[in-house]
């Protein structure tokens, strides 16, 4: 879908996706979200236009406050990588313990493969996932399953969202991050920007690439080489 089809839904809001396709037809757009189903209590992610981010389907959504919403039906994203930090393997003391499910915009994801870069209005969404048995079978806290000798995901433990905006986070690379609760659903409807020592200072110090850890997504962010004839 092109740029000038989605700008052309600037005042409607948030439109389904599958009437912005109708109306790039040049068919009136229907702009009311339709309920979900008894089947279906999730709505699909629902394109929606703001000219701060004019490369992104599904852009933050900001507070009067300036708290960052939660970012609605996140899962049906992107996801580009689980890096794991367990508390097995770090003296008990893993500041992350979990899984790290990360996510990104459709819009995102396909701007980086095509340009290398993360247009303004990115964002990562980091869901935590715990290792299903903490203690495990050996002192590393790993165990067994069919499969072989690994750790493997239990609950959902919290959400953790950066967002690239040049205006609002200058001061902090162009980045700001924000926290959810590191707990179990429900999440935080709306959380404000971390401070630099909480979130931000980690990553001007470490991250591979503008404030990404990319080297931890690059199997997935790059394209797969087609199979030979």
């Amino acid at each position: 879908m092109s740029r000038v089809c989605l700008g052309s839904f600037g005042s409607f809001g948030i439109v389904p996706l599958a009437f912005i396709i109708s109306a790039c037809g040049n068919k009136v757009p229907d702009t009311s979200v339709a309920r979900p189903t008894a089947a279906d209590k999730s709505p699909a992610l629902a394109v929606r236009w703001d000219p701060a981010y004019p490369e992104i389907d599904l852009p933050p959504v900001w507070d009067p406050d300036g708290k960052l919403i939660q970012p609605k039906n996140f899962r049906e994203m992107v996801f580009i990588g689980a890096p794991l930090t367990p508390h097995g393997l770090n003296d008990g003391k893993a500041n992350f313990p979990e899984f790290h499910n990360v996510y990104i915009q459709p819009a995102a994801f396909k701007a980086y493969r095509a340009t290398g870069k993360w247009p303004e209005g990115t964002m990562m969404i980091k869901e935590l996932q715990l290792v299903d048995d903490p203690k495990g079978e050996f002192p590393d806290g790993s165990r067994y399953l069919p499969s072989g000798r690994g750790y493997f995901p239990g609950p959902v433990n919290g959400l953790d969202v950066s967002v690239k905006d040049s205006k609002r986070f200058a001061a902090t690379n162009n980045w700001g991050y924000f926290n959810f609760n590191h707990s179990a659903p429900p999440y935080l409807a709306a959380a404000a920007a971390k401070s630099v020592e909480e979130c931000a200072g980690c990553h001007i110090a470490n991250a591979d690439e503008d404030m990404v850890y990319v080297k931890l997504y690059k199997p997935i962010l790059d394209p797969l080489p087609l199979p030979s004839k």
